[in-house]
């Protein structure tokens, strides 16, 4: 949400700028130069605070929506990561991809692909954990020949 004491200052500049404009335009010839002259030079002020102002309000509105720009990527990535014991996939158009830490993913939301496989014996080179899935067979238990 903007803050409303930002938009509120903005506001109340705008206003203030309003009113110079108008006591300008009105005053015809009655003002002295030097009063004109400082009626502007206040309402060049006023235009600049209205200017930083609505800046910051634009900044608060971008970080807002990089927020939300996360925040939807993470709803579109939670609906396509599919845990399969010890690991997650992400699974696209019925396609599989991975395996991705179940560690990683739990704790921090990152999808970090494992390294491995060939024996069913998987690490993450991220946090170092180490997966088997349900094909390892420890080196001690292969029987040759």
């Amino acid at each position: 949400m903007v803050d409303i004491a930002i938009l509120g200052s903005a506001l109340g500049s705008i206003k203030t700028a309003t009113d110079i404009a108008k006591l300008i335009k009105n005053s015809g010839t009655s003002l002295e130069q030097a009063e004109v002259k400082l009626q502007i030079a206040e309402l060049i002020s006023s235009l600049a605070d209205i200017k930083m102002e609505l800046a910051d309000v634009q900044a608060i509105l971008i970080e807002k929506d990089q927020f939300i720009t996360e925040l939807q990527t993470l709803l579109n990535m939670k609906e396509s990561v599919v845990w399969s014991k010890p690991y997650y996939f992400v699974e696209k158009g019925g396609d599989k991809d991975g395996p991705f830490c179940q560690q990683c993913y739990d704790n921090e939301k990152k999808l970090i692909r494992l390294q491995g496989g060939g024996t069913s014996f998987w690490k993450c080179l991220s946090c170092e954990g180490i997966y088997k899935d349900s094909n390892y067979q420890s080196p001690g238990s292969i029987r040759f020949g």
